[in-house]
């Protein structure tokens, strides 16, 4: 997923897309809000209200639909707002509640802080050790990686040592994310 935090994070509608080039999107959008930037010249990128991206998903481009409300997460590169697939690009209607609240409130403190650092789930305890305690894991099939999308929030604790900010919709996902594990361990031979 992300190695650290996104320079840009916005909820955008997208007004219109036009196709510059055979290699590039260019997406007009109306900036409903923004969660994260990082300097002036980002913010001027953003307020251009226009996001660019690769044609094509084989080079990490975007799809998004026009009068589709969207959370995206990029980079700028010089005046221009950049979006692609290792960024975040999720319509609003499917965020959940505490995902908003993430971006409307907390996730800023934590990123400034705290990494993601993506994990196969096998090799957690081995990256929880490297990791200096300035980065939350991100785990991979089979492990919880949608309890950490749709409730997670990475945030600094005692100590600053950056970890999963617990809530009790996040609890019940990892209770059942477990539960489903020692199911499944269960019928294996």
């Amino acid at each position: 997923f992300i190695e650290s935090c996104f320079c840009t994070v916005a909820l955008v509608r997208v007004k219109k897309a036009t196709n510059v080039n055979e290699y590039q999107i260019g997406y007009s959008v109306k900036i409903n809000k923004i969660f994260r930037v990082n300097s002036r010249s980002s913010y001027a990128a953003l307020k251009k209200n226009i996001l660019w991206t690769a044609s094509s998903e084989s080079v990490c481009g975007v799809d998004l639909k026009v009068g589709e409300t969207y959370v995206v997460g990029g980079n700028t590169h010089g005046d221009n707002a950049h979006v692609s697939i290792c960024g975040i690009t999720m319509p609003w209607r499917s965020v959940t509640s505490r995902q908003r609240k993430g971006f409307r409130h907390l996730y800023r403190f934590g990123c400034m802080k705290c990494g993601i650092h993506y994990t196969p789930w096998r090799s957690k305890g081995a990256a929880l050790e490297h990791t200096d305690g300035k980065k939350c894991l991100w785990e991979s099939r089979p492990g919880p990686e949608d309890c950490q999308r749709d409730y997670g929030i990475c945030m600094p604790g005692q100590g600053g040592v950056c970890s999963w900010v617990p809530s009790v919709p996040y609890k019940n996902c990892i209770k059942e994310h477990k539960q489903a594990r020692e199911q499944q361990r269960a019928r294996e031979p």
